[in-house]
């Protein structure tokens, strides 16, 4: 019998991961298929991509066997890897995360790079992060900055557990609030910088949207009416006006098409110093505007 027929018997690390690039062929490219590998052998092993090379011969151990071929058998339906590790780097923080909330994306951590790049480490600012999901923004920010004083809003319950959770784990003292930017009555406070990755995928780009984001990842978090794509932008832009202290700081992440809508809407806010910026692609993603 084959150590590659089925679940329960003994199979090696390479006999595995030959199974994964069968299984995931056409799928991904061979090397996104073994990186995949070598995360779930991290997460479950604590290997280094460098010391699974050196065990690759070793048998697993069979219960591993059929929680790595389960594994397999989600990544074939197209369930993101982050959530089947169910945890993701980001900049100097671990977070946990499940499909209650969108996975961060490099380009996310481009923003909290730009926005650190524009405070000083013992600055005492008072940041707020609308749309937090995961929390990503704001425990990235609140870990490089400490001295700031932190909040994260959510309309979703179940994103800001997970947001709480990772606030705890990281040992970040963030405070999450659960409100909805375009109804509820905002809280009043001053602010130094405002910060918003929010929904602003046009619905009728659903079909061009890659299907284990668009059957995975929190619709509600990505997409928003065609009739109003920049709805979010234009609450928290008028929230931003009366919200801000002088010299404030509006940094936003947002759909390539639309930027420079939202630049002009920016401008007509009375906003200065508008600076727009590319990510990693080369596709227009980021805006910073002062009060």
């Amino acid at each position: 019998m084959s150590d590659m027929d089925d679940k329960g018997i003994s199979m090696t690390f390479l006999a595995l991961r030959n199974r994964f690039e069968q299984d995931l062929h056409g799928h991904y490219e061979v090397a996104e298929i073994r990186q995949h590998f070598a995360s779930l052998c991290e997460r479950y092993f604590s290997y280094t991509p460098a010391q699974l090379v050196l065990v690759l011969k070793d048998e697993v151990p069979t219960d591993v066997v059929n929680v790595l071929l389960n594994d397999l058998s989600a990544l074939t339906t197209g369930t993101p890897i982050q959530y089947i590790l169910g945890c993701v780097h980001f900049l100097d923080v671990f977070l946990e995360l499940n499909n209650a909330v969108l996975i961060p994306r490099p380009e996310t951590e481009e923003l909290v790079h730009w926005m650190l790049s524009s405070t000083q480490e013992n600055e005492t600012l008072n940041v707020v992060d609308i749309g937090t999901g995961s929390g990503c923004i704001a425990l990235a920010f609140k870990k490089a900055r400490p001295k700031c004083e932190v909040s994260g809003w959510d309309i979703d319950a179940a994103a800001l557990a997970i947001a709480q959770k990772n606030a705890d784990e990281n040992q970040l003292p963030v405070q999450f609030k659960e409100l909805d930017v375009l109804t509820d009555k905002l809280p009043k406070t001053k602010w130094d910088i405002i910060v918003s990755n929010p929904p602003y995928v046009p619905e009728k780009l659903k079909k061009s949207t890659q299907p284990h984001v668009l059957h995975h990842e929190p619709q509600h978090a990505i997409f928003v009416s065609d009739d109003t794509p920049l709805v979010f932008y234009e609450r928290i832009i008028a929230y931003a006006t009366d919200h801000l202290v002088p010299s404030g700081m509006l940094y936003f992440e947002g759909h390539t098409p639309l930027m420079e809508s939202l630049k002009s809407l920016l401008q007509e806010a009375g906003f200065s110093d508008i600076v727009l910026r590319k990510d990693f692609r080369e596709n227009l993603r980021f805006i910073r505007a002062n009060k």
